[in-house]
C-alpha cells in the first residue's frame, strides 16, 4: 500500500415571479489569520491500474463518507476508493447497451445509498453498485411538457436529481449567449419548466467566442449543487447564488458584500474577435478578473466553502499561467463567515472536492492516483 507522503508545509430571488436581493453583510472575519499545510495522498490501486488519462473528469463524493467514486471512460467502469484508508475498494462494470445500457457517460452523481445518477445522451437513470439500471428517466424535452423547445443535448448540463423533491435540475442555454436557465424536470409526469435566472445574465458580457483556429470559445460556468433540501446555483460571473426550494417552489437570490476581492467582473469585452491574438488578448481580460467558483456544502463542519480565483496569463499560450486563489466560508444559512487568499499558493487546484474541513485536490504523481490534502488553521 502506498504511504503517506508530505508534499509541503505552508504554515488558505423572492418567489420565481418576484424580485429581490438579500445582501449578507459578515460580522467578522474568521479567515482573518488563515494558515495551512498540504500533504499529498497516494491511493493504492491494488493489482487493478488507474486511467488518469483526462485526470479524474467525472467523479463524485458520497455525501458525508469516505468514499469516491471515480468513472474510467475509456473501460465504462466506476471505481471505488476509500479516502480514509487510501485504497481502491472495488470496481463497478458498466454495458454500453442493453437493459442495463450506460451508453457514453455524461455526468456522474452519487447518492447516500450508493446508487449512482448516470446521465448520458441515451440513457439517463438510476444504476446500482452492481451497474444495474434500477430507475430510468425520460429526458427527450419534445415529450416533456413545458420544456418541448429545449435542446436535447442541452438538458443534461449539470443535471442533478432530488431525491426528497423526485425532481431533476439542470442549467440549459446557449454558448453563443453565455447565459443559462434553471430546468426543472418532474420525471414522472413528464413535466418541466424553465426559470430565468436575471441576475446572472451578466455572464453575457463576457463571452469570448472566435472559432477559427487559434481561438476557442470561453463562457462564464454556472454550476449548482444540492445541500439540506435545497438547490443552489452559482455563476463565475460575480458572488451572487440563486437558492432555490423545491418545497415551496421558490427562488431567492443572495449577493455579498466582499472586503478584499470585487463583487463581480466588470469593464468591456468584445464578445466577437477577429484573430487568434485579440481573442487571446480578450480571454485575458476576463480571466484576470475574479471569478467566483461552485459552493460545496460540507456536513461535518457545517459549511459551505467555495474558491475564487484570478488568473495570470502571459503573451501567448505557451507561457505560465499563475493564480491567486481565495477561500470563501459560509454558514448554513449562507451567511458569510470569512475571507483570505491562500498566500504562497500559485495554482489552481484541480478536479476538487472539500470533506472534513479540507480541501482535496486531484494530483497525478507519476501515474498514480493522489490528492494534495489542504488542512486549514484559522
Amino acid at each position: 500500500m502506498k504511504k503517506l507522503l508530505p508534499y509541503l508545509s505552508l504554515i488558505l430571488l423572492a418567489a420565481c415571479d418576484e424580485k429581490g436581493s438579500s445582501e449578507i453583510v459578515k460580522s467578522g472575519n474568521i479567515l482573518e489569520n488563515l494558515n495551512y499545510s498540504i500533504d499529498t495522498l497516494l491511493i493504492d490501486s491494488g493489482d487493478e491500474i488507474f486511467n488518469l488519462k483526462y485526470g479524474l473528469n467525472n467523479f463524485s463524493v458520497i455525501p458525508n463518507s469516505n468514499t469516491l467514486i471515480f468513472f474510467d471512460h475509456t473501460r465504462n467502469i466506476a471505481q471505488w476508493v476509500d479516502l480514509e484508508n487510501q485504497k481502491l475498494i472495488g470496481q463497478t462494470v458498466f454495458q454500453k447497451d442493453g437493459p442495463n445500457g450506460l451508453g457514453n457517460l455524461i455526468s456522474l452523481q452519487t447518492l447516500q445509498d450508493e446508487t449512482m445518477i448516470l446521465a448520458s445522451f441515451n440513457y439517463t437513470g438510476i444504476f446500482n453498485k452492481e451497474g444495474e439500471r434500477i430507475a430510468q428517466f425520460n429526458l427527450k424535452p419534445h415529450e416533456i411538457e413545458g420544456l418541448n423547445e429545449l435542446n436535447p443535448f442541452d438538458i443534461l448540463t449539470k443535471l442533478k436529481w432530488d431525491s426528497t423533491s423526485k425532481k431533476l435540475f439542470s442549467l440549459p442555454g446557449d454558448m453563443n449567449v453565455g447565459i443559462r436557465k434553471l430546468a426543472i424536470v418532474d420525471p414522472v409526469n413528464q413535466k418541466g419548466k424553465l426559470i430565468s435566472l436575471p441576475k446572472m445574465d451578466l455572464a453575457s458580457n463576457f463571452r469570448v467566442t472566435y472559432f477559427e483556429e487559434g481561438g476557442g470559445a470561453f463562457e462564464e460556468v454556472y454550476d449548482q449543487q444540492l445541500a439540506n433540501g435545497q438547490l443552489f446555483i452559482t455563476c463565475s460571473v460575480s458572488n451572487g447564488i440563486y437558492r432555490y426550494d423545491p418545497k415551496l417552489d421558490n427562488l431567492t437570490y443572495l449577493d455579498f458584500s466582499h472586503q478584499i476581492i470585487p463583487n463581480e467582473k466588470k469593464g468591456d469585452i468584445v464578445n466577437d474577435p477577429n484573430s487568434p491574438e485579440e481573442w487571446w488578448q480578450e480571454y485575458k481580460k476576463v480571466v484576470s478578473q475574479i471569478s467566483y467558483w461552485g459552493l460545496h456544502w460540507e456536513e461535518s463542519t457545517s459549511r459551505f466553502y467555495r474558491l475564487a480565483s484570478r488568473s495570470y496569463l502571459g503573451e501567448t499560450r505557451k507561457d505560465p499561467v499563475s493564480y491567486e486563489v481565495f477561500l470563501l466560508v459560509y454558514d448554513k444559512e449562507l451567511n458569510l463567515l470569512g475571507e483570505s487568499l491562500i498566500k504562497g499558493y500559485n495554482q489552481f487546484p484541480q478536479d476538487y472536492f472539500f470533506k472534513d474541513g479540507k480541501l482535496w485536490s486531484y494530483v497525478n504523481v507519476e501515474d498514480e492516483l493522489g490528492f494534495a490534502v489542504f488542512t486549514f488553521d484559522f
